[in-house]
């Protein structure tokens, strides 16, 4: 199951992980998640791209990110930051004959963790002494939001990003290629990234603000080493859940494809956004599924969650915001549609207010 927006504010740009509501409130785990696995996203987006095939072409610098980050082993300290507020991390990636495992451990707090494979997700709450296991059935990767049928839209980042190569820093006493992404418009954020220049491996990324200069988000590695090997133990917990409640999903589909689009479309949306996904879901606790369509520029995502049987005491309108993620809130029709997504306000605004619900000959 998963939490509604209405209710959690929680936000789920975790791109392959969906196992719980515990997930989606926890903006660092979210947030660390999304850097170990976009690289693939920005990989698949310039499939098709023209450009000059040498080390000095940022398109270039993103195709050999994309396969560092998937298959080298490696092991480090990510630290997550945003305005007052810190996270650590700990993550060991092992890779054998091309089967990824991934660990991540919440260094603060209360220890929570997620470990990643071909077949399952398992998240282990400590503080709700809960196990959850998701298993990760192609069928619902494909449904997966931020993944789906984004390579027909690669032409276009070009139209709504610029691409860079900027002057070569050192970085834990390496030295790093700098990748700047910058946006043409108001609509959308920008990115810098720092990669490892012997692997391309990203060390440090940076969500650029609406100024163009100031990071309103950012991740770096503390320390990381990417040894030939990284043992089994080290992608396993140790920790003793003896007692903890566990919850498997992937028995029965939680989200199922729908033809969502000929109920709700957004009459009018920023350049570039195109609707990717239209699915229904089901919310712990609700019986009527909510629906989900998701807005992509190729790089920036929006989510669109519309939720009915909302009281009138639980209505949350207008602007909100969780890290660099922003949300809008609104009623239409007497449900509660909420566009969210790490995209400027002005965008979330834009398409939450453009929702409007049709009739299947529209």
């Amino acid at each position: 199951m998963v939490s509604s927006p209405g209710r959690s504010r929680g936000l789920s740009l975790i791109r392959g992980y969906s196992c719980s509501k515990q997930v989606m409130r926890n903006s660092g785990i979210r947030t660390i998640m999304r850097f170990l696995t976009a690289p693939a996203l920005l990989s698949v987006l310039m499939q098709g791209a023209v450009y000059a095939d040498e080390p000095e072409a940022p398109e270039s610098w993103l195709d050999r990110m994309d396969e560092a980050v998937e298959y080298l082993n490696y092991e480090g300290t990510l630290v997550y930051m945003r305005p007052g507020k810190a996270d650590i991390f700990r993550v060991y990636h092992r890779v054998s004959d091309r089967d990824v495992t991934e660990r991540v451990i919440e260094m603060d707090g209360v220890g929570s963790e997620i470990i990643r494979s071909s077949k399952e997700l398992i998240c282990i709450f400590p503080a709700q002494r809960s196990v959850v296991i998701d298993k990760r059935i192609a069928e619902h990767r494909k449904q997966n939001p931020l993944r789906a049928n984004l390579p027909e839209y690669s032409a276009s980042l070009a139209s709504h990003y610029q691409l860079k190569l900027l002057e070569s820093e050192r970085l834990l006493d390496r030295p790093v290629a700098v990748v700047s992404i910058q946006p043409r418009d108001r609509f959308r954020y920008g990115y810098r990234l720092w990669l490892d220049y012997e692997t391309a491996m990203p060390l440090k990324s940076q969500m650029i603000g609406e100024d163009k200069i100031m990071p309103i988000e950012e991740i770096r590695f503390s320390a990381i080493s990417m040894p030939a090997i990284v043992s089994e133990d080290m992608v396993r917990s140790s920790r003793d859940t003896t007692g903890y409640t566990l919850t498997r999903h992937g028995s029965v589909p939680e989200r199922t494809e729908a033809k969502v689009e000929i109920l709700w479309q957004a009459r009018e949306l920023p350049p570039g956004f195109m609707q990717t996904v239209a699915m229904q879901e089901y919310v712990e606790g609700v019986r009527v599924p909510r629906m989900h369509l998701v807005y992509s520029d190729g790089l920036a995502s929006v989510s669109v969650f519309i939720d009915v049987g909302v009281a009138a005491s639980e209505q949350v309108e207008g602007l909100s915001m969780i890290g660099a993620a922003n949300a809008y809130s609104v009623m239409k029709e007497g449900m509660l549609v909420t566009a969210m997504g790490e995209v400027p306000a002005p965008t979330a605004r834009q398409i939450a207010l453009s929702m409007t619900m049709t009739s299947g000959s529209d």
